[in-house]
C-alpha cells in the first residue's frame, strides 16, 4: 500500500491472471493476443501488453482464472494507457462494459476481503 487516498469506485487488487483479447472491431475469426493483469477491480482490468491500441477501443477479454475450467469472457473499454520504456510494453486501464454481474460481484467481494485483511495486519 502507497498510502495514497484510493479514489476510485472500487478497490484494485493487484493480480497476475493471464488473457487474450481482441479488439472487436476487428473480424470475428482473428486471432486473440496474449496479455497479462496486472490488477483488477470490479470496475475493470490494468492489462499489459506488447501492442499500442487506441483509447476508447472496445476489447473483448478471456480472462484466466486460477482454479478454473475456463477462461470468463467480458467486454471491456480502454480508459488510459502508458507506455513502459524499459520493458517495451504497455500498460492498459481498461473499464467493463460487460460482464457477468456474479462475476463483477465475486470480483469486489474478494478484493474487499483481501484489502481487508492487509490493513488488519498493518494495525
Amino acid at each position: 500500500m502507497t498510502g495514497r487516498k484510493e479514489n476510485r469506485a472500487h478497490p484494485r487488487l493487484e493480480a497476475y491472471h493471464l488473457a487474450k483479447y481482441r479488439l472487436i472491431s476487428e473480424p470475428a475469426q482473428g486471432q486473440k493476443v496474449m496479455a497479462s493483469i496486472k490488477n483488477i477491480s470490479g470496475g475493470g482490468v490494468c492489462l499489459s501488453v506488447n501492442e499500442d491500441l487506441p483509447i476508447q477501443a472496445l476489447m473483448e477479454l478471456d480472462i484466466l482464472f486460477l482454479g478454473m475450467d475456463k477462461p470468463i469472457t467480458c467486454k471491456v473499454k480502454i480508459v488510459w494507457k502508458k507506455y513502459l520504456k524499459s520493458v517495451k510494453k504497455y500498460l492498459l486501464g481498461t473499464q467493463f462494459i460487460e460482464i457477468d454481474e456474479d462475476l463483477r460481484a465475486q470480483i469486489i467481494q474478494r478484493n474487499v476481503s483481501v484489502l481487508k485483511g492487509a490493513d488488519e495486519k498493518t494495525k
